[in-house]
């Protein structure tokens, strides 16, 4: 993982230690990847990772945000928790958030830092030390912590242990459906988190939907009633799992190529 900074690759080092009974082929996905971007977020850091996408997963169920490596990073007085992103099993970022402390003048490619350790299902920290694998627990360092709920496609996915922290970076939300209220907000800031654009895209597609009803009906004559069935069956599309992941891959496509700068208010 040479590709990697030296605090993401302690980060994946423990993420495997932790994760390897439920992502097998963690290690071996992080080794063979290649970076992409990578952002400090001003409330930690978002860092994507580039793995092929005809890999075949060890466990194609996963998707979603998991672990609970936390670290202590430069001189913040709490540490930054970390979790891996996985879609389908894939390995396709890393996202660290910093529970509201300010990280915009920290530069995680070079930044000094310390402990490592992750968090058990009754919210204890366990420092990583890579020479065994026993478990070594140790006084909680993080801010008291939720008890995580695990989601239905993994025994081991989990939260963040602080359960109050919203995250700030567009990244660090999971590929949901955006809600009529995020879909409103996104209106007035969307390049405030990703799930405001990610909410815009789902505008984008509603809009399309009712252009194209008008356009099948006042041009092509084919009636009300069938476009509006298509459009409905294009939209019922978008809101599957399979379509809210291609929905998300979207969104980031357009991040990448900079289609929400304009949109960024003054």
């Amino acid at each position: 993982m040479s590709h990697l900074t030296p605090l993401e690759s302690a980060v994946m080092d423990a993420m495997v230690w932790q994760m390897g009974d439920s992502v097998p082929d963690l290690a071996s996905q992080a080794a063979a990847s290649s970076p992409g971007l990578r952002r400090n977020t001003g409330a930690g850091l978002y860092s994507r990772i580039v793995v092929d996408a005809d890999r075949i997963a060890a466990n194609p169920d996963a998707t979603g945000l998991f672990g609970t490596v936390h670290v202590m990073i430069a001189d913040l007085p709490d540490p930054i928790g970390f979790q891996i992103e996985l879609r389908q099993g894939r390995l396709t970022a890393l996202h660290g958030q910093s529970y509201g402390q300010d990280t915009r003048a920290i530069d995680f490619s070079s930044t000094p830092f310390g402990e490592v350790f992750t968090v058990d299902a009754r919210g204890q920290s366990i420092l990583y030390r890579p020479a065994w694998r026993a478990p070594d627990t140790v006084a909680p360092r993080p801010r008291p912590a939720a008890r995580p709920t695990p989601q239905a496609q993994t025994p081991t996915q989990t939260k963040p242990p602080v359960a109050a922290a919203k995250p700030a970076d567009p990244a660090s939300a999971s590929p949901a459906t955006p809600s009529i209220s995020e879909i409103l907000a996104s209106a007035s800031n969307p390049t405030a988190s990703r799930a405001g654009k990610l909410a815009l895209v789902y505008l984008g597609a509603y809009a399309l939907a009712v252009m194209f009803v008008l356009f099948a009906e006042l041009v092509l004559n084919f009636g009300w009633v069938f476009s509006a069935i298509v459009a409905a069956w294009a939209l019922r599309y978008i809101h599957s799992p399979k379509g809210r992941a291609q929905m998300a891959d979207l969104a980031d496509l357009l991040d990448r190529n900079g289609a929400f700068e304009a949109l960024k208010p003054n």
